[in-house]
């Protein structure tokens, strides 16, 4: 019977890894508004859980884009706004949600301030 219950419970494990890891990479997986803050700026990243982001700085829209999630990496391009910087083309992170913080490790960008404001610091999930 003990094996029996064992199996049981691997089973179970197994099936609830692959539904994590189908959310890991579902454009749902990063939905929502996280901040960055300083003692002189906010900054806000929103992701729709379907494919658009924007990023704000002190309430004031500085870039939108589109974003695709692949397991534990996320794509973001820039498509409109002053900070928007198109010729540069996706940036790719490695992301972790963990704890309500989101947290992104670069990959490939040629932009050099997307890198630096997304990788400076823990993103808090805000509460709404």
């Amino acid at each position: 019977m003990r094996q029996v219950h064992r199996v049981g419970i691997l089973a179970l494990g197994i099936v609830l890894g692959l539904g994590l890891v189908s959310l890991a990479g579902s454009a749902d997986a990063v939905k929502g508004t996280f901040t960055q803050k300083s003692p002189v700026e906010v900054w806000e990243i929103t992701f729709d859980g379907k494919s658009k982001f924007s990023v704000s700085l002190d309430g004031k829209v500085g870039v939108e884009g589109s974003y695709k999630v692949t397991k534990d990496e996320i794509e973001l391009t820039d498509e409109k706004g002053p900070f928007a910087s198109k010729e540069d083309g996706p940036g790719i992170y490695k992301w972790k949600l963990a704890d309500n913080k989101l947290t992104f490790i670069q990959v490939k960008d040629k932009n050099p301030g997307r890198s630096k404001a997304l990788t400076a610091a823990p993103w808090e999930l805000k509460k709404k």
